[in-house]
């Protein structure tokens, strides 16, 4: 009989655990966004055409598992319960370290030397940096690119202890370093001096650096340059415990402790020209009428503790999180002098996937070019970045190519012309070995194209068969 009690009690105690947050949504209604989640919206029963949501239930399953009542208190204390008990964590997202220590879990290949960049992959990479570099020398901007490195890279120390055997000691900015020597492009190292440095300078319950590490950043970044700049070595700084992480905010939603970081005063004297209230905006500009030059930075959110530094040094910046980036249009209108490309380390392959938007460098189409077996496949379109130009995407069978392969674009109109025009070299998820050009839409008179890829092996050139294809036009909502 007592056991009988206690299996039933058991069980009306798990059954009232599922109720209550569902019950209690009635009175206790969260519509708290937790870490960088997005809030889902009520679902109706129909759509704006009056017909039937059959995916109703489903977006109504979403939407109850993001404001079930007390959503942010079950979720720390599980997180709680998992982290100090068994030392794992309760989300995909986060992984819990010694010491306290928070990392981000997209960086776990990359620290275990598993599922890297290829080689062709880091080719395209640098590949189009330098196109970029080059294009932005052609109109006198100076062009600096780094990278923020990953949190486990700086800090390895801290990491459970189940991810002590690596598959390999490759990580996808190691390989993309060790290719630079015999480069033209402008890379500014930012690993060294923070890795050297005898403070630690990234944040326990944070992905980024704290603002003495932003500090170290910004310095390295403009001495490379050559721009005098304040280095802040004499400015007061007060270490305060009230930062709160974003994986701390993940995965302690309300029971999260602040933690120190540094405020430096740097005597601010920029002031925005957007309507900005936070760094974390995806578009910032900023006006200092005591300083020199027009900078352009894309930063992702590494520079948010980078912005303050950036925006005091230059008479007039612009800060953008905006992917792909409108590099053509943007530095025209902004008469940028300097741009600069910081990129956290985890997601250094971006460049090789979405490259800025350029107008492609037309060139003579080669002499002496062989015909190729090999099938490609091409798309054209007018961009969605930029309507000024038409995006030509597509990829080449690799049997044509090798590693290091560039490729130009041979196109002809309805003029019967040929023009050739360099493409930068992308990946997706199928191949390495892709293509992507832009063309501005004046320099084609015609919707319907004839395209060859020649693909540059070294001083050899081999040509694909042409294919025709029409140029599609995105519909604007």
């Amino acid at each position: 009989m007592n056991k009988k009690i206690l299996l039933s009690s058991f069980i009306s105690a798990c059954m009232l655990c599922c109720v209550i947050p569902f019950a209690a949504m009635t009175f206790v209604h969260n519509d708290e966004e937790i870490g960088n989640e997005r809030q889902t919206d009520l679902p109706s029963l129909t759509q704006e055409d009056g017909k039937i949501n059959k995916e109703y239930f489903e977006q109504l399953g979403n939407y109850f598992s993001a404001h079930y009542a007390f959503r942010p208190e079950i979720i720390s204390l599980d997180a709680e319960i998992q982290s100090k008990v068994f030392g794992t964590s309760n989300l995909d997202s986060v992984i819990v370290g010694k010491n306290d220590w928070l990392y981000y879990s997209s960086t776990l290949d990359n620290y275990l030397g598993r599922n890297l960049m290829s080689e062709r992959a880091l080719f395209n990479t640098r590949h189009n940096l330098e196109i970029t570099q080059e294009y932005l020398k052609e109109n006198n901007i100076e062009f600096l690119f780094t990278i923020a490195p990953n949190k486990n890279t700086v800090y390895p120390e801290n990491m459970p202890f189940y991810y002590s055997v690596k598959e390999s000691q490759e990580s996808n900015m190691k390989n993309f370093v060790s290719e630079l020597n015999d480069k033209s492009l402008n890379y500014c190292d930012l690993l060294t001096p923070i890795k050297n440095s005898d403070e630690v300078l990234y944040l326990k319950q944070d992905s980024h650096w704290d603002n003495k590490g932003a500090l170290i950043a910004y310095n390295k970044i403009l001495d490379q340059l050559g721009k005098e700049h304040n280095t802040y070595e004499n400015a007061a700084v007060t270490r305060k415990k009230n930062f709160y992480g974003d994986l701390g905010k993940m995965i302690y939603p309300s029971v999260q402790q602040p933690e120190y970081n540094y405020e430096y005063d740097i005597n601010k004297t920029y002031e925005y020209v957007t309507p900005t209230k936070s760094v974390e905006e995806p578009i910032i500009s900023t006006k200092n009428n005591n300083a020199s030059g027009n900078l352009y930075m894309y930063r992702d959110s590494f520079g948010n503790a980078l912005l303050p530094y950036f925006a005091n040094a230059y008479n007039s910046a612009y800060f953008t999180k905006a992917f792909p980036i409108n590099l053509a249009l943007d530095t025209k209108i902004q008469k940028s002098d300097t741009v600069i490309f910081e990129i956290a380390e985890r997601n250094l392959i971006w460049f090789a996937q979405s490259p800025p938007v350029l107008p492609s460098k037309e060139t003579d189409v080669p002499d002496n070019i062989k015909k190729a077996d090999g099938n490609f496949k091409v798309n054209a379109e007018i961009s969605q970045v930029n309507m000024q130009y038409v995006s030509i995407t597509g990829s080449v069978d690799s049997s044509l190519c090798s590693d290091d392969s560039e490729f130009i674009l041979v196109v002809s109109d309805k003029s019967g012309k040929k023009r050739a025009f360099e493409a930068f070299t992308t990946s997706d998820e199928d191949s390495d070995y892709c293509f992507q050009a832009y063309i501005p839409e004046q320099d084609i008179d015609s919707e319907n194209l004839s395209i060859s890829v020649a693909v540059k092996n070294n001083n050899e050139f081999l040509l694909t068969e042409s294919q025709n294809v029409s140029i599609q036009k995105n519909e604007v909502d």
